[in-house]
């Protein structure tokens, strides 16, 4: 009785064992199943959806002039995040004001903004994740690495 009780709770120990490695092997065969174009393209639905409910066709007039936005996508294998860089133009219709320019770098799964570069023509604002730049060479140089890989 003992004996029967003891090969019961062992071949109930490794039948578990077993099928918990299978269901780990099989986990890992799902995950591989995606390629990176896979992923990048997912990415770029993802984005399209966000860009379109977020800024419709990427043109907003208004009583003080028009903005037009478009965007990039990235998926970034390293990070395993779909990024977008959005870039607006502002064209005021006073022409005094000048125009003014941004650019935006978020993670649309998150919903996380990295950071922003703005020029009004006389001021900028940069700062990708608490780095702070003072050109649209400095913001090019700090957002690479999330655009690239």
């Amino acid at each position: 009785m003992k004996r029967t009780l003891f090969l019961s709770i062992l071949i109930v120990f490794f039948a578990t064992s077993f099928m918990t490695l299978v269901g780990c092997h099989n986990q890992n065969i799902i995950k591989e199943q995606y390629s990176l174009s896979d992923l990048q393209e997912q990415c770029g639905k993802r984005s399209n959806e966000f860009f379109s409910k977020e800024y419709g066709n990427g043109t907003v007039k208004t009583k003080d002039g028009t903005t037009t936005t478009y965007y990039t996508d990235h998926y970034n294998k390293k990070q395993n995040k779909c990024l977008l860089l959005l870039k607006s133009k502002h064209i005021f219709n006073d022409k005094k004001k000048g125009n003014k320019y941004s650019e935006n770098i978020l993670d649309i799964d998150e919903n996380q903004e990295y950071g922003y570069f703005i020029n009004n023509g006389k001021n900028i604002v940069c700062f990708v994740l608490n780095k702070e730049c003072k050109s649209k060479e400095g913001w090019d140089l700090l957002v690479k690495p999330y655009m690239e890989d």
